[in-house]
């Protein structure tokens, strides 16, 4: 509700809490809440007090079920926001010691998205407490008013939000009750209000008062409703994520039928013990928000890390223009050092996938989710851009009698795999080495069984997933990059990369990295010794592509302040440059590129669509005279193109599949399968294998298209609101098919078991 100034009024309990006893949840003795808020439009120019203290109040602007608050000036004019607090209440000593409480956290706080505080009296007669006026409703106000925001707002909110509350964990405060109604809508930006509940970090278990748990069930952390985890920073990233999926929907995530309002014990049950509702939720925000919700404290994002998810957010759905985002730009102004971002059946609902997990795979590439590479270093591993499936070494162990067997990664903490970006990559003796990008890193035993588990810091997400090398494994660290061994997973070493940031690769001889946005850094490979780096000021360095065969790698970076063109530089092992001069995309791209592989001979490339984030045409750059040549696809594909030989594969979540000679510029073929939510492609030996919606694993001939052979299904449950694809299956040498599924399953079977 808004007074008639239109300045939030949700100083007091508003709408959007209830109270109740409760037994369905352990911990629960009930939950406060009080009258909803009202406006004053027919209260009369008595009813408010002429003067508190040296200010002079004009008018009642609304109330909440603890207090008044007035529009009030200084006598320089200044406007105030005035809260009173009821007589009842400040009668109350336990109460008074709360507002105490709220009074020294507000003054603490007074960054760019709070409300200042300019004076109060907690132990007047009323107490109060007088902040800047902010000329804007509620968020809550503005919903109930006009609807949920479009995603590009609601990630501006959330962007905001975030930088809020990275101002008050600074001064060691947890605000403990976010909601909707205490985000106000300033010009400017958001202002958070309301530290009614806020509490020290170094007093943050339960708050209670008299076996009461206070806050609003749609916006509360697990840990608030059942008083089992310390309630720290993780609870404020929980209600974040709430408060950008109510923005963004009208709605909780946890409010059954996507209805606001309802039975508060019912909504407290399904925060604690069942999954959000995030089908609502727009694409391009649904990792996000689903990452803030996880119900463990220790798997939802830092705030660091979330203010920079949530400065592109908005970008998934609008792939070709990530750098050119307005919620980013502003973002990176804002943030000192924050990190940027960066089918056959033409059904509607075709179209829905195509743009939906288009915009999915854009936006794991700018954030390096769950990107697992295994150079090939006779290791085992092959190279991942040419989307084939690593071996084992020749001289490696022989692994044990292979029996199937099939994990869920909910035991891993990993919510939905598609959306996670997990990959896998085989390991040696038959173990499968797996990353979810900010997650989790594990090595699974041939049986399936975990032998040992990395989880990255916290603050990591938006950063690379894990590279192996040999029996090295490079994941995210609180320094940087850490060097794990690949049998044991010890650590060996650690590389000091404050700003470590997509990609990670590696050629013959270095490990590369990217620290910061312009910035290239290589290391010897099986040492932490830097060996050379370099630099492209004032742009913005996207992606790497690894030519581990001839020790070089070729970057791609873009212009800051347009996101595009595009330049290419060949760099060696060390970061010295190969050509003259950096190269340009063809002057006949009508939209944007993006590396899909390299090899000895050419870097492949789509070309996608301005409009509308599909394939329409692939690349191929010679490395040698650094000439274009440019192959129309004849209908468009989705952006997740392998090249394995000189030949690439587009394909669709419909089935469709067309095979490209690069350096012909021919079409060699094309086919529909008919499969639904198809995964990217793997290519090995002589057969390309994908996965559909049910988890079947499908193998098709390379030569012409024709379907060899299709596995039994493995449904597993899918993830909250993913409609994501998933990865492409690994396939090895000795027959074995290890296939990640859109349920959130992991399988492992053989082939020669295919139907």
């Amino acid at each position: 509700m808004r007074g008639r100034s239109g300045h939030a009024v949700d100083y007091g309990r508003g709408p959007d809490e209830w109270c109740g006893p409760s037994t369905l949840i352990p911990g629960i003795r009930g939950l406060t809440g009080g009258a909803a808020m009202t406006d004053n439009h027919g209260s009369a120019p008595g009813s408010a007090p002429e003067r508190l203290g040296e200010y002079v109040l004009e008018r009642r602007l609304g109330s909440g079920g603890m207090g008044v608050v007035y529009l009030a000036r200084t006598v320089a004019g200044r406007q105030l926001a005035i809260k009173v607090i009821r007589r009842e209440y400040a009668e109350d000593p336990g109460f008074r010691a709360r507002f105490r409480r709220e009074v020294a956290a507000a003054r603490r706080v007074s960054g760019a998205f709070t409300a200042p505080v300019v004076d109060a009296d907690p132990e007047g007669d009323p107490p109060w407490l007088a902040t800047l006026y902010v000329p804007g409703g509620s968020l809550a106000d503005r919903i109930a008013e006009h609807g949920p925001l479009p995603a590009r707002e609601a990630a501006r909110v959330g962007a905001q939000l975030a930088e809020a509350l990275t101002e008050i964990h600074g001064h060691g405060l947890v605000h403990r009750d976010l909601k909707p109604g205490n985000v106000l809508l300033a010009e400017d930006g958001v202002r958070v209000i309301d530290f009614g509940i806020t509490r020290a970090l170094s007093d943050s278990h339960r708050l209670t008062e008299d076996g009461a748990v206070l806050g609003s069930p749609p916006f509360m952390a697990p840990e608030q409703l059942t008083g089992g985890a310390e309630v720290s920073t993780p609870a404020d990233v929980f209600a974040l994520g709430a408060v950008v999926a109510f923005a963004a929907t009208g709605h909780s995530p946890f409010e059954a039928g996507g209805l606001p309002g309802g039975d508060p014990l019912a909504v407290a049950y399904r925060v604690v013990h069942e999954e959000p509702d995030l089908g609502d939720v727009p694409p391009a925000l649904r990792d996000l928000v689903s990452m803030c919700l996880a119900k463990d404290p220790d798997r939802r994002p830092a705030v660091a890390s979330l203010l920079r998810m949530a400065s592109f957010a908005d970008t998934r759905a609008q792939a070709a223009v990530v750098r050119d985002s307005e919620v980013w730009r502003s973002a990176r102004r804002d943030d000192d050092g924050g990190s940027p971002p960066a089918g056959r059946r033409r059904s509607r609902r075709w179209r829905r996938r195509l743009a939906v997990g288009a915009a999915t795979l854009a936006v794991l590439a700018a954030a390096g989710a769950g990107v697992l590479l295994a150079a090939d270093r006779g290791d085992g591993g092959a190279d991942p851009d040419d989307g084939s499936a690593p071996g084992p070494s020749a001289d490696a162990p022989t692994a044990p009698a292979f029996t199937p067997w099939e994990v869920d990664w909910r035991d891993f903490g990993v919510q939905d795999a598609a959306i996670a970006g997990l990959a896998c990559a085989p390991a040696a003796a038959g173990d499968l080495l797996c990353s979810a990008g900010s997650d989790v890193t594990v090595l699974l035993a041939p049986d399936g069984t975990e032998r040992w588990r990395h989880l990255p810091p916290r603050d990591s997400a938006g950063g690379p997933g894990a590279l192996m090398v040999g029996e090295v494994v490079y994941a995210p660290s609180d320094k940087g990059l850490v060097a794990l061994d690949l049998a044991s997973g010890d650590e060996l070493w650690e590389i000091d990369a404050p700003e470590l940031m997509n990609p990670t690769a590696a050629t013959e001889d270095s490990l590369v990295l990217q620290n910061g946005d312009s910035t290239l850094r290589f290391y010897a490979l099986g040492s932490p010794d830097p060996v050379g780096s370099w630099e492209v000021p004032g742009r913005y360095l996207t992606n790497v592509l690894a030519d581990r065969d001839r020790n070089r790698v070729l970057a791609l970076s873009r212009a800051e302040s347009e996101g595009f063109p595009l330049e290419l530089t060949l760099l060696d092992g060390t970061g010295r440059e190969q050509w003259p001069t950096s190269v340009g995309p063809p002057p006949e791209v009508a939209g944007l590129l993006e590396p899909v592989g390299i090899d000895a001979e050419a870097a492949y490339f789509e070309e996608w669509d301005p409009d509308v984030p599909v394939v329409a045409a692939l690349h191929r750059l010679d490395l040698s005279d650094r000439s274009w040549s440019r192959t129309t696809l004849d209908s468009a594909a989705e952006p997740r193109t392998v090249v394995a030989d000189g030949i690439a594969y587009a394909n669709d979540t419909a089935g469709g599949i067309t095979a490209v000679d690069m350096a012909a510029g021919e079409v060699r073929w094309s086919v529909d399968l008919d499969a639904e939510t198809t995964s990217a492609l793997a290519v090995a030996g002589d057969a390309l294998y994908f996965s559909d919606g049910d988890g079947r694993l499908h193998q098709v001939a390379v030569a012409d298209g024709t379907r060899l052979a299709v596995g039994e299904p493995h449904p597993g449950t899918p993830g909250a609101g993913s409609d994501a694809w998933a990865p492409p299956p690994v396939v090895t040498d000795d027959g074995l098919a290890y296939v990640v599924t859109i349920g959130n399953t992991l399988y492992a079977t053989r082939l020669d078991e295919l139907g």
